[in-house]
């Protein structure tokens, strides 16, 4: 017998030891450390991928100290490529709170005498300050630039709208020569900073021309009327409302030359941005309707009409749920029509909500007496605001499928509700007008709540 097989510790030739098996169980320490190995790994892919998508940024040397700029200076030499929503610029935020401001001053201007000429003139007021706002916050997002110089004339164009609003009321207010001349100071800050614009990129020189030019012929124009005499007329027809109507379809036009640009390839890439800047006006609309109804029955010690002040509240909410969750995700039309449609679908969105906000926040003010007393001498209220927010909603709806699908039957059928209790509000009695206003909130509460609901539904099963 071999020594190796009597227990010698010497290894015998031509034999083989087997390897000590290795314990399958794995430590709680080796899994904590694979583990969080593995989400490190996935961590860095996600950021990798994330930062594919994001502008790249080199930061600027000095000429002579080799020292890195300033971030400002960077973006005036080397505007990213995509738009990011990172990159909108907070002056431009800060323009949005005055034309929303504007929007609602011009609104209560006129509050107790809903006629149908007065409801044309604001609808007319508020469409030129709109078409301020679409040229000043598209100039920004379109061309990347935020200089002081921007700032100083955007300054002064949005003190030149806050005067123009104050000065809408006929025989209150300011005069007429002071809102003339503030709109055409207005018109002219939009003509410079086009001006600008054209001096950086001269790919849409064109069109940037042609809208300088626009704005510039209805500035001059408004201030032609600034210099008229207020109680000059025509034919019975006061000469500052010729001017007015003459002046506005001029500014109108030339925020209609924004639409090619936003169509654009290069445009479409920051879609989203551009569809933010339409949500975020809506948005400040809504939220400057509580300050509305604070103000309105803020100072009084009791509230005349809660079940109206329920129905401010849940109209503002029912917008909100009606545009947010679905049609702000959208994407900005590819052709100039739709683009067209989609830029007039929101300009009646947003003033239709100022409107019927501004005639519910009203309304809450006033007793049942009250309102019967203003509707017998300056007209009353329909739900026609109401009735032109569903509208919007299903035009927009229509724009994003492209068909009739179940969310356009859907707002197809309240919109046909509420135009036949408009049409019945029209011809109503004073006091039964308001009861059919109330009833119209109550269908838009609805449509909101199956709208939201089968947006839900519809989101769980994909």
């Amino acid at each position: 017998m071999p020594a190796c097989a009597r227990g010698s510790k010497r290894r015998c030739r031509g034999t083989r030891t087997k390897p000590p098996k290795r314990s399958t169980k794995t430590s709680t320490a080796t899994r904590f450390f694979r583990r969080k190995r593995l989400w490190t790994t996935a961590l860095s892919t996600r950021c990798s991928a994330r930062a594919r998508t994001l502008p790249s940024f080199r930061p600027r040397r000095g000429p002579r100290t080799g020292k890195i700029g300033s971030v400002s200076d960077t973006r005036k030499l080397n505007p990213p490529a995509s738009l990011t929503p990172a990159s909108i610029p907070w002056f431009v935020l800060f323009f949005d709170l005055v034309v929303v401001a504007a929007f609602s001053q011009t609104a209560k201007t006129y509050q107790a005498t809903p006629t149908w000429y007065t409801s044309a003139f604001i609808a007319a007021c508020i469409l030129l300050v709109y078409s301020l706002w679409a040229v000043t916050t598209i100039e920004f997002l379109v061309t990347e630039v935020e200089t002081w110089t921007h700032r100083v004339i955007v300054l002064v164009q949005m003190t030149a709208i806050l005067v123009g609003a104050l000065s809408l009321g006929r025989g209150s207010g300011l005069q007429d020569a002071w809102g003339f001349a503030a709109l055409s100071v207005a018109l002219g800050c939009g003509a410079v900073l086009t001006g600008l614009r054209g001096r950086i990129h001269q790919r849409d020189r064109n069109l940037i021309i042609r809208r300088a030019v626009l704005l510039g012929v209805a500035s001059l124009l408004f201030f032609g009327g600034a210099l008229v005499p207020a109680e000059s007329d025509v034919g019975g027809v006061h000469v500052v409302l010729i001017v007015f109507y003459l002046a506005t379809p001029v500014a109108i036009a030339a925020a209609l030359t924004l639409m090619p640009q936003l169509v654009h390839r290069d445009a479409r890439e920051r879609s989203h941005v551009i569809q933010e800047r339409f949500g975020l006006i809506l948005l400040i609309v809504l939220g400057d309707s509580f300050l509305l109804l604070l103000g309105s029955v803020g100072s009084d010690n009791t509230i005349a009409q809660p079940l109206f002040f329920i129905a401010s509240v849940l109209l503002v909410f029912s917008i909100w749920a009606l545009y947010f969750p679905e049609l702000s995700r959208a994407a900005f039309p590819d052709t100039l029509r739709a683009g067209y449609a989609r830029l007039g679908a929101h300009f009646l969105l947003v003033l239709s909500s100022t409107v019927a906000i501004v005639a519910c926040t009203w309304m809450t003010k006033h007793s049942f007496p009250q309102l019967a007393e203003s509707a017998r001498q300056d007209g009353a209220w329909t739900a026609l605001p109401i009735f032109t927010i569903s509208a919007s909603i299903l035009w927009l709806t229509l724009l994003r499928d492209r068909r009739m699908s179940a969310q356009s039957v859907l707002h197809l059928t309240c919109s046909v509700v509420l135009l036949v209790l408009t049409l019945f509000g029209i011809f109503a009695s004073d006091l039964e007008s308001y009861w059919l206003l109330l009833a119209a909130v109550g269908v838009l509460i609805a449509q909101a709540i199956l709208s939201l609901s089968a947006f839900r539904v519809a989101s769980s099963v994909a």
